[in-house]
């Protein structure tokens, strides 16, 4: 027993040792070792760097390598993940599998001289007998080799399972690829494509085809696809073809294939597609897709497709929307041998180009065809209408094959009338054709109004290919007739043309061509062999006759001759009297000459011309222009004698049709406006084919001392330099452009140099210095003239590597300077400023001329400003200021003893105060501005100022206090506060012109009779809320009124019309009317709207000092500005008559009194002077004499009639005759200064006086 229990020890022994060295191979590394061990034992080329892990448990590869003389492999990192929970079940369960850096070259197949094996019988079914689970499948950083077929991709990520015969993918990401085919293999797929196109083609050509028979296909086993998406796509060559994603999601079983979703997202569209489809029998499917394709010029248009039926027969539903509208059913019967078809094409809208104005619209469109390969019937209908042709209503019927198709029947109806006809094409052995047309009725007039008229006619036309390869074609007929433009029209002949070699010897032949309208015609008559033998002629006595607005006659012929290899053109041709409209005429026009363009070019031309213009801008006496020589040596001259500019060049040149051509400017003058310019030197012209450039030698074009000169060589091309300078250019060459009363002295001196290439930004170096000079306005000779000089003004520009540098300097002679730097960066992107601007001491008096109604202004501008940031929206930082501002003048409103505006800019917002002292007091200016937002601007101005005096002579004198803020932003203006006007003094003896309103029904025209807008444009919305306070002390003295004037007034203004509320009374003061002074009762003007229509109520009434009875008497206005009622009234009331008496006369009515016809009649005559007071001083204004007035003077008996005015300033001479009493009384007063008279009287009674007036409250 003892040997038993040695035995069973030994054996559990052996087995724990064999269970422990199981469990070390596979869940320790040695296992993992081992295992490599033996791979490279018996596979020499493996190699591993190091690796970690176990067998079941995973394990991982690091540097893995293998190479032969075949292949190639190499991979950064190789995980395998093995679940050994699973293997109980039994399952065999893959966690984890990762490959990344793999690198596989295989430049080669390996040689074989094995035999094809024979096709084996197909497998029915494919079942694994135990259940496999791959939970994650890595691939990243994958480079493949194959036979010069190269693919990389960054990442693979999947997961797998397969259940016996089930085969499921779980959902796929595959990014980053690229795949970059083999040229030859590229080659050998064209080819294989050409080869299988040509053997359908001679498939289809056979006389007998095949129907075909598809297979039955029995999947052996079951697929499953979840999702599997590829993104970032890349076929490399010449035409790269991108697919951003593309995503699958479907299965298959059996027979069955179902396409739940496929979809394709390209540059050029994106594809979404479902269906399924058996594949036994005829291959039942149906099939739905959508694209939205986005490739020009087609870009936004939707596809929808539906397809349903079988291979047998199959049902198509296509639609396009978008720009293109169209509908497309049919059926196809792709198995059968004839293929037969019936589709039909509905089209509501087709245009092109795809734009919002489109050149072509077609609508209404139908095709429709059907038939088989055997034989094809189609029709077409469709409208068409485009900027460049007529609409046209086409109808097209016909027939066709594989080798010829038949139009049976065209007809377009168009223009009024119809174009029909017939045409046939063969392609069965060579291409041939033969068709007609008929014109009936036609009338171009109706698109082109210029060429109204009714054309008819045929013509016929054949053409084809021959066995040499060439090609013919032949229009026997042509023949046109009918009128256009009220002008017999004719297009008769015949054509032939050519190459039947096929070796470019082209041929045309004509019996002759012939095109008459009217009496003008041109015909063509021979031949273009190898002899050319064809002469062209032109008689146009009338071109008026043929194109409306074109005159005169041309007259000329054109022959070809000589051989084929050799040819000459001779050109004659004249014109005489010609012109276009009213815009040019020449009277004389020639063109002569001989080409010879083969084997070398060989010319002598001459152009001349006469007597011509064009507008009122260029005249031409002459041109002469001549070419004569060969390509190796030829010379063009010409000469123009015109206006403005009149020139003299002369050109040698040679030309190499392989390297260019290289010439010399022998001598050339301009006569310009500004003088004669001449060059200085022959120069030398050169331009190369292979550069295209233009190279110029250095020149000057001088006129006495200034010149205009290339100072060095001119490179123009895709690269080149240039070098430019001006000397010593005189202002007084641009005294024709300057106005009369403008005179500029000085001088200009510039240089500039530029440099440019496709690759570089191109560089500019630029100075400009103008020594002393200056410009002196005058507008006549009795006003004072504006000078303002300069000791130099400079300017340098540098621009290079995108940047622009530049600074200047202004030295004003006597005065400040002006000077500043910038600097622009980014100039072909966002342009970047950064800019400084000095002004020092600038003073203003030169202006002084340009103010003539101040006698004395002056100032002085100095600023120190810095712009920073987008040249289109900069920063600004600094100040600007103007101090010493004095403006002091008779004829001005406000006389400004010293001022000073200092404005102090920080970023994109500024700050205003300003102080201006006047002799009443101060003017507070205060603001500020801000404009960050450019489309949000604003501005705020605070006026302030305490009784100021105003004077605008000599009608109104007064003291103002203003407190007003103004506001503006875009689109909107803003103006509140108040005004207060305690002084003034009005005195209105007659209204402006200005004052005088046109009518309202007034509307003005242009020359094309349409209204003109008069209103003026203001940019603003204008609000106002401004209070006028007037008063105590104003007074109004007008038209016989003279009085008090104190009240309220809000000015507002909501939209584009100022509204005025409030009230003015009137007070204290007297009316002069009916020939009395009337005394202001009660007066109030009251304002509830627009400022023209207050509403008036005023009493007026005789002083009752100077009235009988204790009675009031005087006249009431009411109502309306516009319309006021005046009334006579009194109290006691009394009849009319009697209360007009007691206005005139003070007293009543008395019929026994002599004197109460006296007293009505100088009232009378005061009423009618008064009427006519406008008239006498317009008449006066026409002699010389000022304020001529009629009036009356005194009362009673001692009334007079009286004419005054003034004959020199401050002299008035008036003359009064007595009404009752015809005694005449002469008065001369002469002022002696403000408010002193000295006044001689001589009459019945004569007297010298001494007057002075004041007044006193």
């Amino acid at each position: 027993m003892s040997w038993l229990k040695r035995l069973s020890l030994g054996l559990l022994t052996f087995f724990m040792l064999l269970t422990l060295l199981l469990w070390a191979l596979l869940y320790t590394h040695a296992g993992v070792k081992l295992a490599l061990w033996g791979a490279q034992q018996f596979v020499p080329a493996l190699s591993v760097r190091d690796s970690s892990g176990a067998l079941l448990k995973g394990f991982t590869l690091n540097g893995v390598r293998y190479q032969d003389d075949l292949m190639t492999l190499s991979s950064e990192r190789l995980t395998l993940s093995i679940n050994d929970d699973c293997l109980p079940i039994p399952e065999l369960c893959i966690r984890e599998l990762t490959l990344s850096g793999l690198n596989f070259a295989m430049p080669s197949l390996p040689q074989t001289t094995d035999e094809a094996p024979e096709p084996s019988e197909p497998l029915a079914e494919i079942a694994l007998p135990l259940p496999i689970r791959l939970e994650r499948l890595t691939l990243d950083d994958i480079h493949l080799n194959i036979l010069g077929n190269q693919a990389r991709w960054q990442h693979f990520s999947s997961a797998a399972t397969m259940v016996g015969s089930h085969l499921t993918l779980k959902p796929t990401d595959w990014e980053g690829i690229a795949l970059n085919l083999a040229p030859p293999a590229e080659k050998e797929i064209q080819a294989q494509t050409q080869a299988q196109a040509e053997d359908v083609a001679e498939a289809y050509t056979q006389t007998k085809r095949q129907t075909i028979v598809l297979p039955n296909v029995v999947l052996p086993l079951k697929v499953t696809i979840e999702r599997f998406t590829v993104k970032d796509f890349l076929l490399e060559g010449k035409t790269p073809q991108k697919v951003n994603t593309l995503t699958l999601v479907g299965e298959a079983e059996k027979s069955r294939v179902t396409l739940t979703r496929l979809s394709v997202d390209v540059p050029q569209a994106t594809l979404e597609v479902q269906g399924e489809a058996e594949l036994k029998g005829e291959y039942p499917l149906t099939l739905k897709a959508t694209s939205k394709i986005a490739m020009e010029p087609v870009q936004g248009h939707h596809l929808k497709l539906a397809a349903s039926g079988s291979l047998a027969k199959l049902a198509l539903d296509l639609a396009l929307t978008g720009r293109l509208d169209a509908k497309i059913k049919g059926t196809l019967s792709p198995l059968d041998a004839d293929l037969p078809f019936n589709v039909n094409i509905v089209s509501n809208h087709l245009q092109w180009p795809l734009s919002d104005t489109p050149d072509f619209v077609a609508q209404d469109t139908t095709i429709s065809a059907k038939g088989n390969l055997d034989g094809y019937a189609f029709t077409v209908q469709t409208k068409a209408d485009g900027e460049p042709m007529p609409a046209v209503d086409v109808n097209l019927k016909g027939k066709g094959s594989l080798s010829d198709v038949e139009l049976e029947n065209l007809t377009v109806n168009t223009l009024g009338g119809q174009v029909s006809g017939n045409a046939q094409a063969s392609w069965a052995k060579l291409v041939n054709w033969q068709g007609q047309l008929n014109l009936t009725d036609i009338q171009p007039g109706l698109e082109w109004p210029q060429a109204e008229g009714k054309l008819s006619g045929r013509l016929r036309t054949s053409g084809g290919l021959t066995a040499q390869g060439g090609w013919y074609v032949k229009l026997p007929e042509l023949n046109i007739n009918g009128e256009v433009i009220g002008q017999p029209f004719n297009l008769a002949g015949q054509l032939d043309a050519g190459d039947a070699s096929g070796k470019g010897v082209f041929e045309l032949v004509t019996q002759g061509l012939t095109l008459k309208h009217g009496p003008n015609g041109l015909s063509a008559q021979g031949s273009l062999k190898e002899n050319w033998d064809l002469s062209a002629t032109v008689k146009a006595p009338d071109l008026a006759q043929s194109v409306p607005g074109l005159r005169g006659r041309v007259n000329g012929d054109l022959r070809l001759s000589g051989k084929m290899a050799e040819p000459a053109v001779d050109l004659n041709l004249t014109g005489q009297a010609l012109g276009w409209q009213d815009l040019a005429q020449l009277k004389s026009l020639k063109l002569k000459g001989r080409v010879t363009p083969l084997p070398t070019l060989t010319a002598d031309v001459q152009l001349t011309a006469e007597e011509g213009s064009y507008q009122d801008v260029a005249k031409l006496k002459k041109l002469n222009l001549l070419f004569q020589g060969t390509e190796a040596q030829h010379t063009l001259s010409l000469t123009l004698d015109g206006e403005p500019v009149s020139t003299t060049l002369a050109v040698r040149g040679s030309l190499d049709r392989q390297q260019g051509w290289q010439g010399l400017l022998q001598r050339g003058s301009l006569d310009t406006p500004v003088g004669p310019w001449r060059l200085n030197q022959p120069t030398a012209l050169a331009y190369s084919f292979s550069q295209q450039s233009m190279t110029v030698a250095a020149h000057c074009w001088g006129q006495d001392k200034a010149s205009v000169c290339l100072s060095q060589p001119l490179a123009a091309g895709a690269s080149g330099q240039a070098a430019l300078a001006v000397n010593q250019f005189g202002f007084a060459l641009l005294k024709p452009f300057l106005p009369p009363e403008v005179k500029l002295d000085g001088a200009l001196n510039a240089t500039a140099n530029a440099s440019w290439s496709p690759q570089q930004p191109p560089v500019l170096q630029a100075q400009i210095r103008l020594p002393a000079g200056g410009v002196r306005q005058q507008a006549a000779a009795d006003e004072p003239a504006m000078t303002i000089g300069w000791d130099q003004i400079t300017l340098n520009a540098d621009m290079r590597n995108d940047v622009l540098t530049a600074d200047w300097l202004v030295a004003v002679k006597d005065n400040g300077d002006l000077s500043g730097t910038a600097r622009i960066t980014q100039l072909s992107g966002e342009q970047q400023l950064d800019a400084n601007v000095r002004l020092d001491a600038f003073r203003l008096d030169f202006l002084q001329p340009l103010v003539a109604d101040y006698d004395t202004f002056g100032g002085q501008v100095d600023t120190n400003l810095t712009l920073s940031g987008p040249i289109l929206h900069p920063q600004a930082k600094g100040i600007f200021k103007i101090s010493q501002l004095k403006a002091i003048g008779r004829k001005v409103p406000l006389d400004l003893d010293r001022g000073e505006i200092v404005a102090n800019f920080n970023g994109y917002s500024a700050q205003l105060r300003g102080e201006l002292d006047t002799p009443d007091g101060q003017l507070l200016l205060q603001g500020d501005a801000n404009w960050a937002d450019m489309a949000n601007w604003s501005t705020n101005l605070k006026v302030n100022g305490r009784e100021l005096e105003v004077n605008v002579p000599p009608m109104i004198a007064m003291k103002v206090s203003p407190a007003l803020e103004i506001s503006a932003a875009p689109k909107k203006a803003e103006i509140s506060g108040n005004v207060v006007i305690p002084w003034g003094r009005i005195t209105v003896d007659r209204l402006p012109e200005s004052a005088v309103q046109v009518s309202d029904d007034e509307i003005l025209l242009t020359d094309d009779l349409k209204p003109i807008e008069t209103a003026p444009q203001v940019p603003f919305e204008i609000k106002t809320n401004v209070m006028v306070r007037i008063g105590p002390d104003v007074r109004l003295s007008a038209f016989g009124l003279d009085a008090g004037l104190s009240g309220n007034l809000k000015v507002n203004q909501q939209d584009k019309t100022p509204l005025v509320y409030g009230e003015i009374r009137v007070d204290d003061g007297t009316y002069r009317a009916f020939g009395q002074e009337l005394v202001i009762r009660k007066g109030l003007i009251t304002f509830n709207g627009p400022a023209d229509q207050p509403y008036l109520s005023v009493e007026a009434i005789r002083n009752p000092n100077n009235i009988e009875d204790e009675v009031i008497a005087g006249i009431r206005v009411t109502g309306p500005a516009d319309e006021p009622r005046v009334d006579i009234f009194s109290v006691p009331a009394m009849p009319q008559q009697n209360a007009l008496s007691y206005i005139l006369r003070g007293r009543d009515l008395d019929s026994e009194s002599p004197e109460s016809g006296g007293a009505m009649t100088t009232a009378l005559i005061s009423m009618g002077l008064s009427r006519s007071s406008q008239l006498v001083g317009s008449v006066g204004e026409a002699f010389g004499v000022q304020d001529l007035t009629l009036d009356t003077a005194g009362a009673g008996d001692d009334s007079q009639v009286t004419i005054s005015g003034y004959i020199y300033p401050g002299l008035q001479v008036k003359y009064g005759v007595g009404i009752f009493n015809p005694i005449g009384e002469f008065t001369l007063r002469y002022k002696l200064m403000q408010d002193l008279y000295l006044e001689a009287v001589s009459g019945l009674d004569s007297a010298v006086d001494l007057l002075y007036q004041f007044e006193f409250n």
